[in-house]
């Protein structure tokens, strides 16, 4: 069983916005699987930048199209992109300067955020992007 199971609920319309939060989804759940296997420590660093990498190529992309749509929270949505991949890259920091663990808790905020932001923040403009892609 996945650790994120993708469902339709989380298909926002936008067909290579929803590609991307499925990459996300596969990102986050092989990170999980590697965690829960033990092999965290070995390649945990390289996931974490896996997934800083990816989440940076999606927000730009996603942040253009909202910037070309003119989506009106646009610099609100900036934010909450920022203050993810800050959390993450301390995450990975931490990884390699402190404990070398990833804890359940760490997997617990990726999936949170992940399944909160696309159905929460990301469903938000989907009116103001579909008018325009």
């Amino acid at each position: 069983m996945a650790f994120i199971d993708w469902t339709d609920d989380f298909q926002i319309g936008i067909q290579t916005i929803d590609d991307q939060h499925r990459v996300l989804v596969e990102i986050v759940n092989k990170f999980d699987e590697n965690a829960r296997k033990g092999k965290g420590s070995k390649i945990m660093n390289e996931m974490l930048s896996e997934l800083i990498q990816y989440t940076t190529e999606h927000f730009t992309h996603e942040e253009g199209l909202l910037k070309e749509a003119k989506y009106p929270k646009l610099k609100q949505h900036e934010s909450q992109h920022r203050q993810l991949l800050e959390r993450v890259e301390k995450l990975q920091y931490d990884f390699n300067d402190k404990d070398r663990r990833i804890t359940k808790d760490v997997r617990d905020f990726l999936k949170f955020w992940l399944i909160n932001h696309i159905l929460k923040e990301d469903k938000a403009y989907v009116d103001s992007l579909s008018a325009k892609v």
